[in-house]
């Protein structure tokens, strides 16, 4: 484990042991710090009584003051804080990290993870998250949101399909970023040589608890809000660096454990995994498809000399064709072939971040395609459609087998 700083030592030492732990990560985040500590310990009081209970702000450098509100937090008396910033290189995965390395200082039996830009976060949520791991039922709680269908761009069409098809693991939202985790998985990931310093955080916990066989489930919370949904209205600025620490995890853990998912007997049979609940109606995501068709070609002609040189077989001229005269017909057959090429190129290559480049253009192309597939459509018809791409790339898990 990391050093962490001697007065945070000192805290936990003052504080004495806990049960749970629940940790905040926070960046920039002073409209919604407040709300989501109040509902946190709201719901360790109503939820969690005769538990001892600690609540951990771990904030990223912040420009605003989060960091100053947080401190000015007061909690009710049977609970304990601690605020403090992240250790190491910059990034959501250094926070959690140092959430981790407190909670095994602190003794906690299971932790809690939330992230401290969100809007509909409720009491309930804490609850669900954390009596499984608690009671030792689950090792993991992962979170099963309302979405709109452009929301959740990465997860619908690349990071829910690959996990299920590798893993055998139906978790419609592997990387939600609210997590229940027992202290044993927390041990587990902190000694892993692959824990992740950025965004890529979240799909290396989902992975890790699946490849590594542990128990796994997941929970309804409903519809999710969170502030900084707003900043995706420009890809280019926070989503396409996400895509890069998302993915770039997703296909170094496919390399660490290419053993285990070449071994592994998919147990999904080609049905739905679990019911699926849309009671409630989720907030529009607002997209411009024309824009986004256009982003598309501009950065596909930016990255078709690494596409081309990536991609196996005939791939690249079935591509060409299934773009030609500015359309856009990239359906799930051919992005689970150009997912699975380009991730055995990765697995090879030298310049790592060409290779995901040239993915993050194809998967512009592929949301394209898919906005058109599900034009009209309501939740629960969309949530078919994506079900069906999930089966598709676990019919095509022989061919990854093959070129991996």
């Amino acid at each position: 484990m990391g050093g962490l700083k001697r007065r945070i030592l000192e805290r936990i030492e003052e504080m004495g042991p806990v049960d749970v732990l629940v940790g905040i990560s926070t960046k920039d985040v002073e409209r919604t710090i407040i709300h989501v500590m109040n509902v946190a310990s709201m719901g360790i009081a109503d939820y969690f009584p005769g538990y001892r209970a600690a609540l951990v702000v771990c904030d990223g450098f912040s420009h605003d003051r989060t960091r100053q509100l947080a401190e000015l937090f007061e909690l009710p008396s049977q609970m304990v804080k601690i605020v403090t910033e992240e250790e190491g290189e910059v990034g959501k995965g250094s926070s959690i990290r140092t959430i981790f390395e407190i909670a095994v200082h602190c003794g906690a039996s299971s932790v809690i993870l939330l992230d401290g830009d969100l809007l509909s976060v409720r009491p309930e949520w804490v609850e669900h998250l954390g009596k499984p791991p608690l009671y030792g039922m689950v090792d993991l709680v992962v979170p099963y949101y309302v979405r709109h269908k452009y929301d959740g761009l990465i997860t619908n069409n690349l990071a829910y399909p690959l996990t299920r098809a590798l893993y055998g693991l139906c978790v419609r939202q592997p990387i939600g970023g609210e997590y229940g985790l027992s202290i044993e998985l927390v041990k587990k990931l902190l000694s892993h040589p692959l824990f992740p310093h950025h965004f890529g955080v979240d799909i290396f916990v989902t992975t890790v608890a699946a490849a590594e066989d542990l128990a796994v489930q997941e929970t309804l919370l409903g519809v999710k809000i969170h502030e900084s949904i707003m900043r995706y209205l420009d890809p280019r600025k926070l989503l396409f660096p996400m895509f890069n620490e998302v993915v770039g995890t997703m296909f170094d853990l496919m390399v660490h454990y290419e053993g285990v998912w070449r071994s592994k007997a998919l147990q999904t049979g080609g049905q739905r995994c679990m019911a699926r609940f849309h009671g409630l109606r989720p907030p529009p995501t607002m997209v411009n498809l024309d824009r986004v068709r256009d982003l598309f070609f501009q950065v596909y002609s930016e990255w078709e000399h690494v596409i081309e040189s990536s991609l196996q077989g005939d791939l690249f001229p079935e591509l060409k064709d299934a773009i030609e005269g500015g359309e856009v017909r990239m359906g799930p057959d051919l992005w689970s072939r150009l997912v699975y090429s380009l991730a055995a190129a990765y697995k090879r290559a030298e310049d790592k971040t060409s290779v995901l480049n040239a993915l993050r253009a194809l998967w512009l192309g592929r949301f394209v395609a898919y906005a058109q597939e599900t034009k009209g459509m309501d939740v629960e018809e969309t949530e078919r459609v994506l079900e069906e791409q999930a089966q598709v790339f676990e019919k095509n898990r022989d061919y990854l087998l093959s070129i991996f």
